[in-house]
């Protein structure tokens, strides 16, 4: 009995990143529907979106969720929705920054002097961007296809 207790505990640990998420995702009561779009393993990031009955204005929005490994399991650390063309999690570190592309000329995100990381949503015309940052102040700026610059956030000293 005591074996099966133990058996029982070990199988609620989230031996991957992905069984952190649905774990996570099944604790939530009030989403009502969710999908995972997109694992990066190396970040250690998912990309996902949630559908809340009778909060339209927010469904479909694209979150980016960042984990850790802490003893023996994967647990979700933060998350920021990536929505406009920036947005951030400032909490602690590292810093999520991330956006929406939704124009095809816009080619890069440079985050300080760092590239983002770009993700192709599928089924949509939408990119999200991110990148995971040491730094709480960074100025973002994209690059489009005629190698023109546009800002999107700068900082004023």
């Amino acid at each position: 009995m005591l074996l099966l207790a133990a058996l029982l505990v070990g199988c609620n640990n989230a031996k991957t990143m992905e069984d952190a998420f649905y774990k996570e995702m099944n604790r939530l009561e009030d989403v009502d529907d969710y999908n995972l779009l997109k694992k990066v393993e190396k970040d250690n990031v998912i990309l996902f979106n949630t559908y809340i009955e009778g909060d339209e204005q927010n469904n479909e929005q694209l979150i980016i969720s960042y984990f850790k490994k802490g003893n023996k399991e994967w647990v979700l650390d933060k998350a920021a929705a990536c929505y406009d063309e920036w947005s951030a999690y400032l909490g602690d570190k590292p810093y999520i920054w991330c956006g929406t592309l939704t124009e095809p000329a816009q080619d890069k995100v440079y985050v300080g002097d760092a590239e983002a990381n770009i993700i192709e949503v599928e089924g949509s015309s939408k990119r999200v961007w991110y990148h995971l940052s040491e730094n709480e102040n960074e100025e973002i700026k994209v690059k489009l296809t005629d190698g023109t610059e546009e800002w999107l956030k700068k900082v004023k000293y």
